[in-house]
């Protein structure tokens, strides 16, 4: 009998569970459709179709705070190949840029010892791919050479920098989001260290505002936006009124060139630059949830929205016909679809979510029990007997032309490729009777889901060994029992982790376990 050789090398892998507190907002999906997050000390890079993890990284001593991958946006060929890489940043301070494919860390960086506020690739720059922006506490921003660990230069500022956005329209405008206001940096560049400190804004809260109470309706939503145009100003604010301590997030939207939103727990405030004025409100009701985090897209003038309750919701600004003769142009985004939303708990809280950067139809959810849920939108025709009755809410329509060809009634026939591939940007209805558009419907469904190891105590057992007799059939799987639930993962030989099975045994406790042969 001829004997088997059997070379199996194996690295070693990282199954995760829940998450760190510190993890909230660690989180980025890439160009290539692979979706990063922090867990603890880790890294999970998963990918987004088959939403298995593909990659575990392991160097940081410290909660993730930061993850970002680098746009692979430049010229390739032998020398200069694409490469998978990613930035991440811990509570201690350390940055770490990762070779994703290898696993292997190509730079490390330590500027001090205090968590990273904030972090991004300059991507939109001819001067170097390398470079990367971060926030060190309480008030510096450093560019770093993140080939190198070069540091290029420092600037501090005179208040806390929470965050930091660019302008997508021009990449020497970058706005600071501090603990007192904002601050308009209007000379940055890559080569030196901005020389002004920025101009500095505060903005009053909207607490002190009608809607911070009440839904906008549509009849009022002019009326309280008239008094809330004064929030951008020079002054500092009263000792009083609160400033931005409570806002969330700030952002330039991708879609309209000078305008910027404010996210509140309870409210989205969108900023014309130009006049410094607050020209759209996006308010929640008394008993609604309020928001997290929001993502603005490009495709679109769109907003993805994340509530406390785990809740995606689509906002897409209502196409109106501009008759007033006003040049101030009031915005206003209308609720066009919303995912379900997940049982809340203690332990069972969203932490973040990311968008597909190339299509803008996929969203991720991360939360903090490990799981992460991957929703994809997809768009319907209305019939006629379902077409949209309330008045308030101006209809979707499809595209006008596909790859320069007239959509029209083909719009059921085209696949869900892209966010603008499903619906048109502002189409009116002169617009759609003219181009014979068809109303359609916008809806998300659950196409991932991955779940990661439940909360100990937990017992481990791994299949048994591989034989002459076996060797055809075998696969190598390990079994975890938690409390009350057996889960089995499949641990293939190409380093993927895949969860195959999930048994319910019975409400007692897992004392022990034991795989047995077939």
């Amino acid at each position: 009998m001829q004997p088997y050789i059997v070379n199996i090398k194996l690295s070693a892998r990282t199954l995760t569970g829940a998450l760190n507190p510190q993890n909230r907002g660690a989180a980025d999906w890439g160009w290539q459709g692979l979706i990063a997050y922090g867990c603890h000390s880790l890294i999970l890079v998963i990918d987004s179709k088959t939403a298995q993890t593909v990659q575990v990284l392991e160097k940081h001593k410290a909660a993730v705070v930061k993850v970002k991958w680098a746009k692979e946006n430049y010229h390739h060929n032998i020398g200069s190949p694409y490469a998978l890489r990613l930035a991440t940043a811990d509570a201690s301070g350390k940055i770490i840029v990762w070779d994703v494919a290898t696993g292997s860390a190509r730079c490390e960086i330590q500027e001090h010892t205090k968590p990273i506020q904030d972090m991004q690739w300059l991507w939109n720059q001819d001067a170097s791919r390398d470079l990367l922006l971060a926030v060190h506490p309480p008030n510096y921003i450093v560019l770093w050479n993140a080939d190198t660990g070069t540091k290029l230069w420092k600037k501090s500022y005179a208040e806390n920098i929470l965050s930091f956005s660019f302008d997508p329209f021009d990449p020497s405008n970058l706005t600071l989001l501090t603990s007192e206001g904002i601050v308009f940096v209007s000379d940055f560049s890559p080569s030196k260290a901005p020389i002004s400190s920025g101009k500095k804004v505060y903005i009053s809260s909207p607490h002190s505002s009608p809607i911070y109470n009440k839904l906008v309706s549509a009849a009022g939503a002019k009326k309280a936006l008239d008094k809330v145009k004064i929030l951008i100003t020079n002054e500092k604010p009263s000792a009083e009124s609160v400033t931005l301590n409570d806002c969330l997030q700030l952002s330039y939207l991708p879609s309209k060139r000078n305008y910027m939103l404010l996210l509140y727990p309870r409210e989205i405030l969108v900023l014309d630059l130009e006049v410094n004025q607050t020209v759209g409100v996006i308010a929640i009701e008394r008993t609604g949830v309020p928001f997290l985090q929001v993502i603005p897209c490009c495709q679109c003038d769109g907003l993805f929205c994340l509530h406390e309750n785990g809740c995606i919701t689509l906002r897409v600004r209502r196409s109106t016909t501009n008759l007033n003769p006003d040049p101030i142009q009031e915005l206003i985004y209308d609720l066009r679809s919303q995912c379900d939303a997940i049982r809340v708990t203690k332990t069972v809280r969203p932490f973040s979510m990311v968008s597909c950067p190339v299509n803008e139809n996929s969203v991720a959810l991360i939360v903090s029990d490990g799981r992460v849920m991957i929703w994809e939108l997809k768009s319907t025709i209305s019939s006629q007997s379902i077409r949209t009755s309330h008045f308030n809410i101006s209809p979707l329509y499809s595209p006008i032309s596909f790859c320069g060809i007239p959509v029209g009634t083909l719009q059921n026939k085209l696949p869900d490729l892209s966010l603008d591939n499903m619906i048109s940007a502002l189409s009116t209805e002169d617009q759609a009777k003219s181009y014979c558009l068809q109303e359609v419907h916008l809806k998300f469904i659950l196409t991932g889901l991955l779940s990661g190891l439940p909360l100990p105590p937990f017992a481990i057992r791994m299949c048994p060994p591989l034989t002459t007799k076996n060797i055809k059939q075998y696969q190598p799987l390990l079994a975890v029992g938690t409390l009350d639930a057996i889960l089995n993962h499949t641990v293939h030989i190409l380093n993927s982790i895949t969860l195959t099975k999930s048994l319910s045994v019975n409400c007692k406790r897992q004392l022990y376990l034991e795989q047995l042969t077939s």
